[in-house]
């Protein structure tokens, strides 16, 4: 069966792909918890020193209280938004050029067909995809860490979403059998 589709490239699949790069990027989730974790600190150490001015106490400390004031806002918004805002830079240099372009794929169970509106075409075997995510409205084909195939769910032609789905999965599921059979011998 081939499954073909088209798909254009938009801010939301930009952003995507930065998010979906991310699903198993254990690093990333590690820094992400740690300055969370010291913003959250950093904020229970400034409620205290906050009670302590409240209730006129001896040990309150002004330079302690701005401290851990200034300490949470750092902290807390590098691990909220400033890794998001600095990945998405990343991948918005990467994808920005490609933005408004539509992709049409010819997909089938051997290689993956990509060509564009001037119709240049790029191939890639299965064996070139490392992994594979989703979200509600596209399928990402990475095929390093930052480069991906954005697939729109809704832009299928010839096949299904499901197709793709179970294609992937099954590609994936046969490399992995394959690889515990060489680790086995």
């Amino acid at each position: 069966m081939v499954i073909k589709n088209k798909t254009k490239i938009t801010d939301e699949s930009i952003t995507g792909v930065m998010r979906a790069s991310n699903f198993d990027n254990d690093r990333y989730k590690k820094f992400k918890i740690i300055y969370n974790l010291f913003g959250l600190l950093f904020g229970m150490m400034l409620v205290q020193s906050l009670v302590k001015h409240m209730l006129g106490s001896a040990e309150a400390d002004t330079f302690l209280t701005v401290f851990f004031a200034v300490g949470t806002v750092i902290f807390l918004y590098i691990g909220m938004a400033g890794m998001d805002k600095s990945n998405k830079k990343r991948f918005q240099n990467i994808y920005n050029n490609m933005k408004g372009v539509t992709f049409t794929y010819t997909i089938d169970s051997e290689d993956i067909k990509v060509t564009d509106e001037e119709d240049d075409s790029d191939m890639f075997s299965w064996e070139d995809i490392v992994k594979w995510n989703q979200d509600m409205e596209y399928f990402y084909l990475f095929v390093n860490q930052e480069n991906c195939l954005i697939i729109d769910k809704k832009g299928f032609i010839s096949g299904t979403e499901k197709d793709l789905k179970e294609l992937a999965t099954a590609v994936f599921a046969i490399r992995q059998k394959v690889k515990e059979k060489e680790n086995d011998n």
